[in-house]
């Protein structure tokens, strides 16, 4: 029987604590407010992107680099030769063919690979982490301006709704209050009878 009698007493008391629970108060509004507002996603990701950017250039400026490069080239051509047409990826022995004439164009390959070492790239990092440096530091006096411009307008919105409600509050539970009036009524009242 306790069994069943705990679980039941202790549901019991999460709905009633549920119930009792407030409605929000400012700051959960500055902060819902700091929370979602698009300009300071986008100030907080400006952040990111020049943290990035910083580390893309110390790779280019400072660190060593190999490429690997090539191509092929090749002059396909339609070849008559033996009586039957047919496609050929170069044409070297073809002698009856429609393409690129072979004194002026063949085919070739080029296959290679690129190892750059920057020697005076530090003072060009410097340069740029300078630049990122103050990128970032206005990026975040940005942030600071809107954080600081949301809290007063969610606050001024805050207390003119709360100044709001509260007056229509009064002013509804004003019908429900007794009311003692004070009636004067003054003047003459005349009439004339018939007989």
């Amino acid at each position: 029987m306790t069994r069943f009698i705990f679980p039941f007493l202790l549901s019991l008391l999460c709905l009633c604590a549920y119930g009792q629970r407030t409605g929000k108060s400012l700051p959960d509004y500055v902060e819902a407010a700091k929370r979602y507002s698009p300009l300071l996603h986008d100030y907080r990701h400006q952040l990111q992107i020049e943290q990035a950017e910083l580390r893309r250039l110390k790779t280019l400026y400072t660190r060593s680099r190999l490429e690997l490069n090539g191509d092929y080239l090749f002059v396909p051509v339609l070849t008559k030769d033996g009586g039957q047409t047919s496609f050929r990826w170069n044409a070297q022995d073809a002698t009856d063919y429609y393409g690129y004439d072979l004194g002026e164009s063949s085919g070739h390959l080029h296959a290679g690979a690129t190892w750059t070492q920057p020697l005076l790239g530090h003072s060009s990092y410097k340069v740029a982490q300078e630049q990122s440096r103050i990128n970032m530091d206005m990026a975040r006096n940005h942030i600071r301006l809107e954080e600081n411009q949301l809290e007063r307008a969610v606050t001024e919105q805050y207390r003119l709704d709360s100044l709001n409600t509260a007056a229509s509050l009064r002013s509804f539970n004003l019908q429900y209050k007794p009311r003692l009036d004070l009636f004067v009524d003054g003047g003459m009242q005349t009439g004339s009878f018939s007989q």
